[in-house]
């Protein structure tokens, strides 16, 4: 009598990480660092280094950050649906990291760190964001378009003059801040936020969708290249604030395209490029805990002085601080601290004996 013995079943990934597209993890870790460099440039004039605020600087990092985000969110949603997940369990996942989020950003908040905290606004944008998860794709970009020219002529129609106006209501006040005034507008937010969610419904690994993502976020930017992304919001006219912002996005987009083309082409050439980009990768799997180092860094940096804050040193050692712990913990203990704390918050548990 002969025995057979089955094969020991493969070791599976887990559903959140089996998916990961390496591109659009890297392309939030290029916005976490530049994002950075608005957080800790020097004052004065450095000479040649000055091109690293112009190519960190404006509103394409913020951008960039908000439309990987929304795609993030439509892979986080793809993957809760190979888990079998009810539409109910899916949206209550997400109001869990919404409202976590929204506690840790007003933490944060309270923290002399200088930075115009974004966590609470993309903890707000995940509740906004609950009834649209299952709208069809054309309706969500229509829905996109409407936010960001609606949160573009907020902002211009709005003038600077009115905030001292406003500041006598703090509830209006705050209304106003989320809404068009702050640094993270929640109109125009959620519109780049819906963007990404909709393009994250795209067979992003098929060289057609990178290609045509790549070209249409081009000619998106480079036609509207020719406004200045000067002053702040009610200072710009609505022409200028619309085409600053379909620009910012055009630029997210091509640039997410074009890492797309990179990591996902001929095996040779993505294994060269995945080493080198490997540490960008890293930052980007783990945004809420480096972001949120890099403002308790700053906040312990600034009370005790700023030392050389009229230098780009302290940039340079707090990005390469970010990428060498991102790199080690990533390569050694898979996803970042907050961010497995924050799954095993919101992951719904599992029935008992299950």
């Amino acid at each position: 009598m002969t025995t057979s013995t089955a094969p020991a079943p493969a070791r599976r990934l887990p559903a959140r990480a089996a998916h990961r597209i390496p591109a659009v993890d890297i392309a939030r870790g290029i916005a976490v660092l530049t994002m950075f460099v608005a957080h800790v440039q020097p004052t004065l004039p450095t000479g040649a280094l000055d091109l690293i605020a112009v190519a960190g600087g404006g509103e394409r990092p913020r951008t960039l950050f908000a439309v990987v985000g929304g795609i993030a969110l439509g892979l986080f949603v793809a993957s809760t649906d190979r888990r079998g997940l009810s539409d109910r369990e899916i949206r209550r996942e997400i109001a869990v990291r919404g409202v976590a989020l929204i506690a840790l950003g007003l933490v944060l908040q309270t923290m002399a760190s200088g930075v115009a905290v974004v966590l609470d606004t993309w903890g707000v944008l995940f509740l906004i964001a609950l009834p649209v998860l299952r709208v069809r794709t054309p309706l969500l970009l229509a829905g996109a378009a409407a936010a960001v020219f609606a949160g573009s002529a907020l902002a211009a129609a709005l003038p600077i003059t009115a905030r001292d106006e406003l500041a006598r209501n703090l509830v209006l006040n705050q209304l106003f801040e989320w809404a068009a005034i702050g640094q993270y507008p929640l109109l125009l937010w959620f519109g780049f936020l819906t963007i990404g969610f909709a393009i994250s419904r795209f067979p992003l690994r098929r060289r057609s969708t990178q290609l045509l993502l790549l070209g249409g976020g081009a000619v998106l930017a480079l036609a509207t290249l020719a406004p200045r992304a000067t002053g702040g919001p009610g200072e710009r006219p609505l022409s200028t604030e619309l085409l600053v912002h379909l620009g910012a996005i055009g630029a997210a987009v091509a640039l997410i395209a074009a890492l797309l083309l990179v990591t996902e082409s001929a095996s040779g050439w993505r294994r060269v490029t995945g080493a080198v980009l490997w540490p960008l990768q890293a930052v980007g799997a783990m945004p809420l805990t480096v972001y949120t180092a890099h403002v308790v860094a700053l906040a312990v940096w600034r009370s005790s002085g700023g030392a050389l804050a009229d230098t780009w040193l302290p940039f340079a050692l707090l990005s390469a601080a970010s990428l060498v712990f991102a790199s080690v913990w990533t390569a050694t203990l898979g996803q970042g601290p907050l961010e497995r704390a924050l799954a095993a918050l919101s992951r719904p548990r599992e029935p008992a004996g299950s």
